[in-house]
């Protein structure tokens, strides 16, 4: 019996935890995980839906699949499984779509699938609801990593702001938190199989807590984490503005295990853009609050998600948002087009933008923080710092940068270094007490 799989995850950390937890419960099970999708009797598609382009990446994905794997048994799960079910079905070689609302049971759904022969058996069978059953979020039953060095942990899920243009409500549910001592307990469990950074995640992270019985929040979970004996480093994903509260900069300020990195949504720099897309922030409140992270914690990343293309956004609009975000110290940035979600209020907004404006906005907002971005890298060099080693050649600073470093050095390992140079992406490094060697001996030899 083939007990061969691969797990190929879409869209945000939230979901990228959802299909660690799967693959793990696979390899409990004895499967085998294959180098690629061309290669395994069972494809899990965890999927995203965010997009059309996410979307369509996931369809041509399937397809691909179908024609270099003929044999493979294809599942598709996430949350564009849970938005059109029936759409996804009807691909080539997909034998089940899972919504969300059915996804702990892909793990059982794959093992069954290895004991069957393949052969056609039409169309996909469909396993979703439009009902969320659950009322908090519940503990992964097969606690999974994202990586061999750096665990991603769902601690939150669904939301309940319900934007404009956003169809993650009706995927995901509203919003439901893990109670605190499980959270802490799945904690415990990374730390003790040698994880030495924690991402906490979650759709709508910083409502975590609110919906429990005894109704705590995020700050509050973050202060027992950082009690945990053993976790060396804690980082956070993606704050909206009004929930990243004071309180969690001065952590992260405070705290040497709290990564320096912040992640927090903006979408527009124009206000009549953001009542549009229902958020409920204004653009002075946004600068004024990266301005705050940026003096408390002078080296952190700060990155933001813009949409270009909305409807009905002017040049004007779209100018203020370059502005702001020129005027910031931003150090990266998530650009999407507006794309249509049906179902949501903006798929029915007049005045469209043309895709091709939506485009052009897009370019220039790269290239805007593309420039920025090198200048923050560029403030490394001569630094040192903790770096953990990833994989070969490769290693994350607290702040998030890319550090290349030679391809020999142990994996998982907090290595201090000085930075070198720029490279593409990232930063180049060598190790810390090599300079200070050379440091020591030229001034002892009147150097």
């Amino acid at each position: 019996m083939n007990r061969t799989f691969f797990i190929s995850n879409f869209g945000c950390r939230a979901s990228q935890s959802e299909g660690a937890s799967i693959h793990q419960e696979l390899l409990e099970s004895d499967a085998i995980e294959a180098d690629s999708a061309y290669d395994a009797s069972v494809v899990v598609v965890n999927s995203c839906t965010v997009t059309d382009e996410a979307d369509r990446q996931v369809r041509q994905l399937i397809r691909r699949v179908a024609s270099r794997n003929p044999s493979a048994r294809i599942i598709v799960t996430g949350c564009y499984a849970q938005r059109a079910p029936e759409e996804l079905a009807a691909l080539p070689q997909v034998r089940c779509v899972v919504g969300n609302s059915h996804k702990p049971m892909v793990g059982q759904i794959a093992r069954n699938l290895f004991a069957e022969d393949f052969g056609n058996h039409g169309r996909g069978e469909i396993l979703c609801s439009s009902i969320f059953l659950e009322r908090q979020l519940k503990p992964a039953s097969h606690l999974g990593s994202g990586g061999r060095t750096r665990a991603v942990l769902k601690i939150q899920d669904g939301c309940n702001a319900h934007c404009s243009f956003c169809i993650i409500p009706a995927v995901r549910g509203g919003s439901r938190s893990m109670e605190v001592e499980s959270a802490l307990q799945e904690l415990r469990d990374l730390v003790s199989r040698g994880y030495k950074e924690v991402v906490f995640s979650g759709i709508h992270l910083g409502t975590y807590g609110r919906d429990l019985a005894q109704r705590t929040s995020l700050h509050e979970l973050l202060c027992r984490a950082l009690e945990i004996p053993g976790l060396e480093r804690l980082r956070l994903s993606s704050i909206e503005p009004m929930e990243l509260v004071s309180e969690i900069i001065d952590l992260v300020t405070d705290r040497p295990r709290m990564a320096h990195h912040f992640h927090v949504p903006l979408q527009s720099g124009s206000a009549r853009i953001l009542r549009a897309m229902r958020r409920p922030y204004s653009p002075e409140y946004y600068a004024d609050l990266v301005e705050r992270i940026r003096h408390r914690v002078p080296d952190a990343a700060i990155g933001a998600d813009v949409m270009v293309g909305f409807p009905g956004e002017t040049d004007d609009d779209f100018s203020a948002t370059y502005r702001l975000i020129e005027d910031s110290p931003l150090t990266y940035l998530h650009v999407f087009p507006f794309s249509v979600r049906p179902g949501t209020v903006a798929a029915g907004l007049p005045h469209q933008i043309p895709e091709h404006v939506s485009r052009f906005r897009a370019k220039a907002l790269r290239s805007l923080i593309a420039h920025q971005n090198q200048e923050f890298r560029r403030k490394m060099i001569g630094r040192e710092i903790d770096v953990l080693t990833l994989e070969a050649g490769s290693a994350i600073s607290s702040n998030f940068v890319r550090v290349a470093v030679p391809a020999d050095w142990p994996l998982n390992e907090w290595i201090r270094v000085r930075v070198t140079n720029l490279n593409q992406d990232g930063v180049q490094a060598a190790r810390a007490n090599f300079f200070n060697a050379v440091e020591s001996s030229s001034r002892s030899t009147g150097f």
